[in-house]
């Protein structure tokens, strides 16, 4: 594996040059230098990139396995439709790993909106008015959040 090839990987698993090097024990600067050839890319370094490449960050979700997690999440809200603070708080760091793995903003909006629905389905009740609204926005939300991609 060369520079480019290195970068073209990365870029393609949408990890940007400080996760990357955070995750191998490099800094920023070597991975800038490697991509740009000015270093060598030793093997050890190579299989390290690979295997996070394939495997994601250590510790944290991938984009695809946080998307899933919110989908899932607003299903649950939809046939439950009832009040949970605790929907509102895996919301809350959905966004912040959705951030941290680079997510499009896109679905950062979207996890907004997200947040907003939840938080009126916790404020609301079956019996106010705005109560079929609020469960036409989550399905319509649904929809949309599945239509995205990372």
């Amino acid at each position: 594996m060369n520079g480019v090839e290195m970068k073209a990987l990365r870029q393609r698993v949408g990890l940007s040059q400080a996760a990357l090097a955070r995750a191998i024990g490099m800094s920023r600067e070597s991975i800038g230098r490697m991509e740009r050839s000015t270093d060598v890319l030793e093997r050890r370094t190579e299989l390290a990139v690979r295997y996070v490449a394939e495997r994601g960050l250590p510790g944290e979700p991938s984009l695809e396995r946080l998307h899933q997690d919110v989908a899932d999440l607003l299903d649950d809200a939809s046939v439950r439709a009832d009040p949970s603070s605790e929907r509102s708080l895996l919301l809350k760091k959905s966004m912040q790993d959705w951030i941290s793995a680079g997510g499009s903003d896109i679905g950062r909006q979207m996890l907004y909106r997200a947040q907003g629905v939840i938080g009126l389905i916790n404020v609301t009740s079956p019996d106010d008015p705005m109560w079929p609204r609020t469960l036409e926005d989550l399905v319509q939300l649904k929809r949309d959040w599945a239509g995205i991609r990372s």
